[in-house]
């Protein structure tokens, strides 16, 4: 009797839809994508549509013909539809019952307002001709690695900012947030499948601050306490529970001000900037991606998941401009796993997409590398 075949249906072919699909194939898992017809994962697809990501029923019809085992989104944009999908196939997915709650940014924290275990800035959707207690956050609704996010100190910054948000905003609606000075950025990995809510790993974020907050470094394990670990822990579940994210990779970003937790946004997703397809992995050992298609094909189960080394990743950009011997150090260091500099212009940037581009090392190695290692 033949084999029955698995076929993972991934929707998105773009850059992130690479590590699911080349983990699908070592599981034998056969994958089915749709995207443009150049998208940068095509030549790694057994089956690649060309396809509108965003046309629910052509994408429902074709996982129909071939009979797919599950759906699994290749990115932030593609997780709502990927739900959706789930949800009408009857396949493991995200909560859209009672409406998915990971992509836009006022339905998070609105759906979290009521949480006891989690606090969270003050926020408002931006009207024109609102009178704001400055200084303000202005965030574009639904964008992700720190498009479209500034701060703004007066009326003059506020119309500039919004200005650049709406850029970034599927529909041109802007957040208004309080600013939370202080305190230190984390985020969370998490995995969630057949009831099953795990934490990966806790990353201790470095960020530029203001105007733009970008993610200039990330190490993992974050240096947290026990006890506060397990207040993490209980806010994760509840944050997780409360919006819908039931099925796969959960990307939780969190701010601690004298050890109490602010939630900041969510993306059901894998972390970017190398969190997910390498840091993790490095500092724990666990096969993320592995477990996220088990989540999305139904069989995952809970595992132990323990710290076997530190890993990280600084990115070459100005405001890491005094991190210049480090760098030099990272060209000839057994610790540095992946160095993507081309040369000694630390540029200036403004988003997370901009710090990717301006070239990062990786580390990993017996202890958090920093300054001194150099």
């Amino acid at each position: 009797m033949n084999k029955i075949q698995v076929i993972l249906a991934v929707i998105g072919a773009g850059e992130g839809a690479l590590p699911i699909v080349k983990k699908a194939k070592e599981m034998n898992v056969q994958t089915l994508a749709f995207g443009h017809i150049d998208s940068i994962a095509r030549e790694f697809i057994d089956i690649f549509v060309e396809s509108d990501i965003f046309d629910i029923n052509f994408i429902l019809s074709v996982c129909e013909k071939y009979n797919v085992s599950g759906i699994i989104a290749s990115s932030e944009i593609t997780t709502e539809i990927a739900a959706i999908i789930a949800a009408r196939l009857k396949l493991p997915g995200n909560d859209v019952k009672h409406g998915f709650g990971a992509k836009n940014k006022y339905i998070m924290r609105t759906r979290i307002a009521n949480l006891q275990s989690v606090k969270q800035p003050l926020f408002t959707l931006y009207k024109e001709g609102e009178v704001y207690d400055y200084p303000v956050v202005v965030k574009a609704l639904d964008s992700c690695g720190k498009r479209g996010i500034s701060i703004a100190y007066n009326l003059k910054d506020l119309l500039e900012a919004v200005t650049n948000a709406q850029l970034y905003s599927s529909n041109g609606q802007v957040l208004i947030e309080q600013y939370l000075e202080g305190g230190r950025e984390y985020s969370i990995e998490c995995i969630v499948g057949n009831d099953n809510y795990d934490i990966v790993q806790y990353t201790e974020k470095e960020s530029s601050g203001p105007p733009h907050f970008i993610e200039i470094a990330h190490h993992q394990p974050a240096n947290l306490s026990e006890a506060l670990k397990k207040k993490i822990d209980i806010a994760v579940y509840d944050i997780l529970h409360t919006l819908g994210i039931t099925c796969g990779m959960a990307h939780l970003e969190i701010k601690i001000i004298e050890d109490e937790i602010y939630f900041i946004e969510i993306g059901a997703r894998g972390g970017g900037d190398h969190i997910a397809d390498m840091l993790t992995l490095l500092s724990t050992g666990f096969d993320y991606f592995k477990a996220a298609i088990d989540c999305s094909l139904g069989r995952y189960k809970h595992q132990k998941i323990c710290n076997v080394a530190y890993s990280g990743i600084y990115f070459h950009c100005e405001q890491n401009k005094g991190l210049a011997s480090l760098f030099n150090k990272a060209t000839t260091a057994k610790w540095c796993i992946q160095n993507t500099v081309m040369n000694n212009e630390f540029l200036e940037a403004s988003s997370n997409i901009e710090t990717s581009k301006s070239g990062y090392f990786i580390y990993c190695a017996d202890h958090k590398i920093t300054n001194k290692d150099s």
